[in-house]
């Protein structure tokens, strides 16, 4: 595929009524803009679209767009050539580190458990949510609730969400996600999910506990820790992650260096603040 950065020239004629009259020549301005596409994890989405935004509005010979692809999409695209930066929401691979893709932190984050209104607990062990979202837990009175089937809602595979929370929740169990699972395609999409779907169960990144809690619905404690920025930054809420823009290679002097010293920037953490992510520069 083509690398999605590309010149575009637009020509404008401009021509004055008085100078055609007259005999005179045609006055031509030509504007060059560069477009650059990122793209990858939608956990990411939000941080990389208000800081494009706001690194843009002084720049009128750059375009820049990212597309929600999901973390392992989005690098797999930086690795063929086709993006130039990819966000993720998950740690990379060693197999990607080895293609010399380059992980640079820009965000912490916590994954939420949430469940839907009708489902009447408060705190789940880590133990306890590798049991549900494995299968081996499918009735909430097994974990203290009512006498109902548990609906376990996910991300889809390409997701990094998915993947970190079965890095934090599954793996050290040595269990793997349960095959019949409501699947979401991005954060929003799953916590509406949660907040429409009876005795429903699943996770989200903390900013999008809102869409939950609005909706009737609540956030769990997990081994008695709220999922807060505090308890992410200390460590003892224990399904936490980073957040990264990825490059290929180390950067030189161009315009994904910029953005990304942006993004660590007072101004480009504040952003990440904004959308309710957790700076890494405080």
């Amino acid at each position: 595929m083509l690398k999605k950065i590309i010149i575009v020239t637009v020509i404008g004629l401009l021509c004055a009524l008085s100078a055609l009259n007259a005999g005179g020549t045609k006055e031509q301005t030509t504007q060059a803009q560069t477009v650059y596409t990122f793209g990858g994890s939608t956990t990411v989405a939000p941080i990389a679209n208000a800081a494009i935004a706001a690194f843009t509005a002084s720049k009128s010979d750059v375009k820049i767009s990212y597309e929600g692809l999901g973390s392992s999409t989005g690098l797999k695209q930086l690795s063929q050539g086709t993006i130039t930066l990819a966000g993720s929401s998950r740690e990379l691979k060693d197999s990607e580190l080895q293609s010399l893709l380059k992980p640079i932190v820009i965000a912490l984050d916590g994954l939420s458990v949430a469940v839907n209104s009708s489902v009447a607990i408060a705190n789940l062990s880590r133990e306890q949510l590798a049991g549900i979202f494995s299968g081996e837990i499918t009735n909430w009175k097994e974990v203290g609730g009512k006498d109902a089937s548990i609906e376990v809602i996910v991300r889809d595979e390409t997701s990094g969400t998915y993947a970190s929370f079965k890095e934090i929740v599954l793996d050290p169990y040595k269990k793997s996600y349960k095959t019949q699972s409501i699947v979401a395609r991005e954060n929003g999409e799953l916590a509406a999910k949660i907040a429409s779907t009876p005795n429903a169960i699943g996770y989200i990144g903390m900013a999008f506990n809102h869409i939950v809690s609005e909706a009737g619905g609540h956030v769990l404690t997990i081994d008695g820790v709220e999922p807060t920025s505090q308890n992410v930054i200390d460590g003892s809420y224990p399904i936490s992650r980073s957040l990264y823009i990825v490059s290929k290679g180390e950067l030189s002097e161009s315009v994904e260096l910029d953005f990304v010293n942006f993004l660590l920037s007072a101004k480009g953490q504040s952003i990440v603040a904004e959308n309710e992510f957790i700076p890494v520069t405080r």
